[in-house]
């Protein structure tokens, strides 16, 4: 694309270069980008590619809003576990099913390891794997303003 989507990301997790510039698009909502970017999305489920980037970004930026300061998370952990139930009722049930196969790890939970969820989305058909995306993307978004 010939154009840019200026906006601040504040998830700095986020490293893929191509998955920072999915995450603008949509905030800036491009549609043209937006469907651009998802496709590659669906498509790239390598370590460290694009729909990985994306998941890692969002897992983390979940465990954080999730800490509850009364109960001490200990790590490594399952993110489903750490989820409260009232915000797993909110994601769509292949989101939850890749949480349940996802581990977060690190003395604070910053570590991702997201390769069983890569392999389960790599079994699911594109239109759900982009139910899954389509989680991520608003959870994503809903977690970085507009500059």
């Amino acid at each position: 694309m010939g154009h840019r989507h200026p906006s601040k990301l504040e998830n700095a997790e986020i490293a893929h270069a191509r998955a920072r510039w999915l995450l603008r698009a949509e905030l800036a909502y491009c549609k043209e980008c937006m469907l651009e970017g998802e496709k590659e999305a669906l498509s790239d489920l390598t370590p460290g590619g694009l729909f990985d980037s994306l998941w890692r970004g969002w897992v983390l930026q979940q465990v954080a809003r999730w800490r509850n300061p009364r109960h001490k998370a200990t790590f490594p952990a399952m993110a489903y576990d750490l989820a409260p139930p009232q915000e797993l009722a909110l994601l769509h049930v292949l989101t939850r099913d890749c949480l349940r196969v996802c581990s977060v790890h690190g003395a604070r939970g910053t570590r991702v390891d997201s390769s069983a969820v890569l392999e389960g989305l790599g079994q699911m058909s594109r239109n759900d794997r982009s139910l899954v995306l389509d989680d991520v993307l608003d959870g994503l978004a809903e977690g970085n303003a507009v500059a």
